[in-house]
């Protein structure tokens, strides 16, 4: 295997049935890696939006204390609630299931972005491997791919609350 660049319409890409011989089958893949570039440009944004929503449902976050206009509300409903002989037991109901619905929003939120860094990682290491073929070919549609995900995928950002102003 030639270790320096080469244009050439015969290269092997990650797998032994992946052998292309043709200029056709060379466009070809030139189009499919080009493709899991810009996917791999677009799931880096999705991930970005997706922990700025998972650092919004932190258990705890202040978004589950009451606002000004909600405390007199929960004062009634702490008397209301609240047992002589459960002195500790005078929390409302409503706070209670919030949070409890937070929890697990939490937890799908966590476990869908450790999906996605998992995807993400393999597509990163997919898009290297094929780099590593040396056809020149190849390496241009990565370069085209992560510069056409990224012109695709950056104005999506702006939509979404970043993670460091929240």
């Amino acid at each position: 295997m030639q270790m320096y660049f080469v244009f050439s319409n015969n290269v092997t890409l990650l797998f032994d049935f992946w052998t292309v011989h043709t200029l056709t089958g060379l466009i070809l893949s030139f189009v499919v890696v080009l493709f899991l570039t810009v996917l791999y440009e677009v799931s880096k944004v999705w991930k970005s939006n997706l922990l700025s929503r998972v650092l919004l449902t932190i258990p705890g976050t202040p978004d589950l204390l009451p606002t000004p206009s909600q405390s007199s509300d929960l004062e009634a409903d702490a008397a209301m609630n609240s047992d002589p002989l459960l002195p500790g037991d005078s929390f409302p109901n409503h706070i209670v299931d919030r949070a409890s619905s937070s929890t697990c929003r939490w937890w799908l939120l966590h476990c869908f972005v450790s999906l996605l860094h998992t995807v993400q990682v393999v597509l990163g290491y997919l898009i290297m491997l094929c780099v590593m073929s040396y056809n020149a070919a190849i390496f241009l549609s990565v370069i085209i791919g992560s510069a056409l995900g990224y012109y695709l995928a950056f104005p999506l950002l702006s939509k979404y609350p970043k993670p460091h102003i929240l």
